[in-house]
């Protein structure tokens, strides 16, 4: 069972993920903005976050420099609506374990945090 935590200005997004991995018997927390996952992170500290790119604020990859150093143990997947090369290149330098487009496969994303799960302990 793994910590999770999905950061997504879409509330249905928000929802279906955080449903999805509570049927698969993790522990799921949502936050609807990157400062507020920043907040967060200082009572929860989720194995792994799933951070959307384009959020009004801290956008996805402002939220990933902000999160990385306080949760240097974390897995992290970022997650978009468009398929921008260079943000997904961004973001993997910046240490996220995969960039996945939307709609999400949330078959793929089980065997993500099946591997972080795994590979971390």
């Amino acid at each position: 069972m793994a910590a999770i935590m999905v950061v997504d200005d879409d509330p249905t997004t928000r929802a279906m993920l955080a449903l999805h991995f509570r049927a698969s018997g993790h522990a799921a927390v949502t936050a609807a903005r990157g400062n507020l996952a920043v907040e967060m992170v200082r009572r929860a500290r989720p194995d792994l976050v799933l951070i959307d790119i384009v959020m009004p604020g801290l956008n996805g990859i402002e939220t990933l420099r902000a999160l990385r150093p306080l949760l240097p143990d974390a897995g992290f997947i970022v997650m978009s609506g468009t398929c921008d090369r260079r943000l997904a290149e961004q973001a993997l330098e910046l240490g996220a374990l995969d960039y996945v487009s939307k709609p999400l496969d949330l078959h793929y994303l089980d065997r993500i945090v099946q591997l972080h799960v795994a590979t971390s302990r």
